[in-house]
């Protein structure tokens, strides 16, 4: 990939993602409909990603100027190409952030992962439901759901409402733990 390409990239990526961020996908985290409730990532989180490649963008311009004026003596392709993979790395998990959501019914509830299918869960289905382990890291803890009709386990991000969320599954027999 020639140098031009990745300065292209390094300034076109944060761009396209701060445009769609302020004007496509700026939606509340949280809605509540008369038949369901939708709940996703907060925008607060999702608009620090975006200050982050901005920044990140224009740090790759800024040492790309210096190495090709001959501050520091660092290959420029070797710099920009560590700028244009964060930044393609970041909008990769910042559209993925963008995707997941859960959506709570009634009886079920709609899960879209990062990447793949959705599943869909029905509350008298579901087998158990645990907490994930924390780590001193990360303070959010995640829920791991285990149903009849799902394979493996469906995860409920620490990112989301999960208060919300188990108030309206309403299934806290199965819930192991009481850490919320």
């Amino acid at each position: 990939m020639s140098d031009w390409v990745m300065l292209a990239l390094i300034v076109a990526i944060p761009a396209v993602c701060t445009f769609l961020e302020w004007t496509l996908l700026n939606d509340i985290p949280e809605r509540h409909h008369r038949h369901h409730d939708t709940y996703r990532v907060s925008n607060a989180f999702t608009h620090i990603l975006i200050m982050v490649m901005i920044f990140m963008g224009v740090l790759g311009l800024v040492f790309f100027c210096l190495c090709r004026v001959g501050v520091f003596a660092t290959n420029v392709h070797i710099v920009l190409a560590f700028f244009t993979a964060f930044l393609v790395v970041m909008a990769c998990y910042w559209s993925n952030l963008h995707r997941y959501k859960v959506v709570t019914y009634r009886d079920h509830m709609f899960v879209a992962s990062y990447l793949g299918p959705g599943k869909t869960i029905y509350y008298d289905k579901i087998l158990r439901m645990e907490w994930g382990s924390s780590s001193p890291i990360r303070a959010l803890k995640n829920v791991y759901v285990y149903a009849e009709d799902v394979p493996g386990r469906v995860v409920l991000r620490g990112t989301l409402d999960l208060r919300q969320i188990l108030m309206t599954i309403d299934r806290f027999d199965v819930l192991e733990g009481t850490q919320y």
